[in-house]
């Protein structure tokens, strides 16, 4: 993973200056799309869009970011019952969610890669093979090591489908 960050980052300093939020995140996810890589994640930037994505600071929370992607649901990735299957699910909200971190990331914070401490989904109606769902995501906290992110996949008439809460750690960089 750490090789990942460093092409990232690599990738965004040559045209950080006029990168919007929406390119910083978008270059990320892409990243699973590259030719060499054929990790677990390396369909999901083929099947999905990146919508939106922004980063809006508030005094109540100066890491305040959002991302929103929408896709329409392969059979690739349902059970048999012909529904989203629930490791499908966490795997969908452990890349979004993560995704909406490089929105506010910057030199020295959050930038040298994080991985999951937890990962709750909750799971309150099927997204059926076919439909257009959307993934938003929401940075909640960002501490200097420790962050969370909320999630919500929705129907296109905005039913919520699925929840999570995503606690994420920051890796390198700082001495631990």
């Amino acid at each position: 993973m750490a090789s990942r960050y460093k092409l990232f980052n690599e990738m965004l300093a040559k045209d950080a200056p006029n990168a919007t939020v929406f390119e910083k995140v978008l270059k990320w996810f892409n990243l699973a799309k590259r030719e060499e890589y054929n990790g677990h994640d390396s369909m999901l930037p083929k099947i999905m869009t990146l919508e939106s994505a922004t980063f809006e600071p508030t005094p109540s929370n100066p890491h305040h970011a959002t991302t929103v992607f929408s896709m329409t649901v392969p059979r690739e990735l349902c059970n048999m019952t012909g529904n989203l299957h629930g490791g499908a699910v966490a795997l969908i909200f452990d890349i979004c969610t993560s995704t909406a971190i490089n929105a506010c990331s910057r030199d020295g914070f959050w930038d040298t890669g994080h991985v999951s401490r937890t990962l709750n989904c909750t799971y309150l109606r099927p997204a059926p093979e076919g439909s257009k769902i959307f993934v938003e995501s929401e940075v909640v906290h960002l501490g200097k090591r420790m962050g969370l992110i909320k999630g919500v996949i929705k129907t296109e008439d905005g039913k919520t489908c699925y929840t999570c809460e995503h606690g994420k750690a920051a890796v390198g960089g700082a001495t631990l």
